[in-house]
């Protein structure tokens, strides 16, 4: 890294769950208010939160047979949620999405991840730009930062 770059913190979303979008939201958020250049890789299930209208869908697990009771989900993401904002001071996922894009954080939709679901860049939110995975290891390759979450 030469005196004039960036540092460059990268983290792959994986999972559209509660606790598999706050920490690269929160991670990257502060990657980003820290000076690096800061991107957020969504694959798999985690491309679902850059869906139109996929962050309505998230919900949190609770493991054990609780996870899988009607309902349960449901309110144990509002549970979560609500933890979250009073205990700990941290906004709603999707603030922390629109915190992210406000202050440059990018979104990147892996582009496996969208053949196999058939999905076209017009199912995702706006700003956010596809890659595929040499794409993703060329960006890593020169950070100083990775973290699958």
């Amino acid at each position: 890294m030469t005196i004039s770059e960036s540092p460059r913190a990268n983290f792959i979303c994986s999972r559209n769950t509660v606790d598999g979008v706050y920490p690269p939201l929160i991670l990257a958020l502060q990657a980003k208010r820290a000076g690096a250049e800061t991107m957020i890789f969504f694959t798999f299930d985690g491309i679902d939160v850059i869906r139109k209208d996929g962050v309505n869908k998230i919900k949190y697990y609770p493991k054990g047979i609780m996870g899988v009771l009607p309902g349960v989900p449901a309110a144990s993401t509002r549970i979560m949620t609500k933890l979250a904002e009073d205990r700990a001071g941290v906004p709603n996922i999707e603030t922390l999405m629109e915190m992210c894009q406000l202050e440059g954080v990018k979104f990147q939709a892996c582009l496996m991840t969208m053949q196999m679901m058939n999905l076209t860049p017009e199912d995702l939110i706006d700003g956010v730009e596809v890659s595929d995975a040499a794409g993703y290891i060329k960006t890593a390759l020169k950070s100083e930062v990775n973290l699958f979450m």
